[in-house]
């Protein structure tokens, strides 16, 4: 048991080493450190200035009043090759259901199997390592332009056959105002008590997002300009802060950059989307400094 806890450690540290800011390492007493990882190619390509723009299944992680706006029937999936031979998987699913919108996520981070070794560092096994996340959510309408959400999450980390689980809630609001574009976004995740891995006590990370984001169609370049804005402060780290800009030609071929301040590691993204009718495909790509490389994010959106 004490190898598998010194491997639960060994797999956190290498997460936030490149998730989290030096100052919140150093604390480094949450766990399930992934779900800080963002989903959806279109809100990494921006940034992961999200939290307001929201309104599609990837709205059960980033903000679950965005379910609200979903109309009829859409399904998200997304791979990512992130760095360090981890990759992240995630697929969702909202549909309207009484007067809202059920939201429902499942997310699995996983990587290659990891070596295990003795005091003296020779190679005595190999093991799994794995997270997932299983998301209930339900957007609702309170009133124009006012949407409410709010979600359940259970959370399973598994190092070597020694697992930890824990429950979670998410909260969330956007409002619209208006005709005009803008658009304000709040949402609270991972609200939950502590977990235990083998003997060993540990937090989740409490995440609160505040956003503000502004999206309108502009004649003289003949599609659609959209900015993104969001504060963000996860428990035992300093505030960050993430901004994303997105050119939509006629609803057919977007382009996305953003930046993320506040980490040691990353800084700008990249995105691309293309879209027809009901389908939506999306890449971002996140850079990393300290030659860790880059993820490369790929997610496709039906409407049905």
């Amino acid at each position: 048991m004490r190898h598998a806890v010194a491997s639960a450690i060994l797999a956190a540290s290498l997460l936030l080493t490149v998730v989290a800011p030096r100052d919140a390492r150093a604390a480094g007493e949450t766990g399930f450190v992934f779900l800080k990882i963002g989903v959806g190619a279109r809100a990494m390509g921006m940034g992961s200035a999200f939290v307001a723009l929201a309104d599609d299944p990837t709205s059960v992680y980033w903000n679950p009043a965005g379910l609200a706006s979903i109309e009829k029937t859409q399904v998200t999936v997304m791979h990512n090759e992130w760095i360090l031979d981890f990759r992240q998987e995630f697929v969702a699913v909202g549909t309207q259901l009484g007067p809202g919108t059920l939201g429902l996520g499942f997310t699995g981070f996983y990587s290659d199997e990891l070596e295990g070794r003795d005091d003296t560092g020779v190679l005595t096994r190999h093991y799994g390592f794995n997270d997932i996340a299983v998301t209930g959510a339900y957007g609702l309408r309170l009133a124009a332009g006012l949407d409410a959400g709010l979600g359940v999450r259970y959370i399973r980390e598994m190092i070597d056959q020694v697992d930890a689980t824990t429950i979670a809630a998410d909260v969330g609001a956007r409002y619209r105002l208006s005709d005009s574009g803008f658009m304000l976004g709040g949402a609270i995740s991972n609200i939950g008590g502590d977990a235990k891995f083998d003997s060993e006590d540990f937090s989740i990370p409490l995440t609160w997002r505040l956003g503000a984001a502004w999206s309108k169609n502009v004649e003289s370049i003949r599609g659609r300009g959209t900015l993104s804005a969001e504060y963000r402060q996860a428990k035992q780290d300093d505030g960050k802060f993430h901004v994303g800009g997105e050119y939509a030609y006629h609803d057919r071929v977007a382009l996305r950059v953003g930046g993320a301040f506040g980490y040691d590691d990353q800084d700008l993204t990249f995105g691309l989307g293309l879209m027809k009718d009901w389908f939506r495909f999306d890449y971002a790509l996140v850079p990393f400094s300290s030659d860790l490389g880059s993820t490369h994010v790929f997610s496709l959106t039906g409407s049905f």
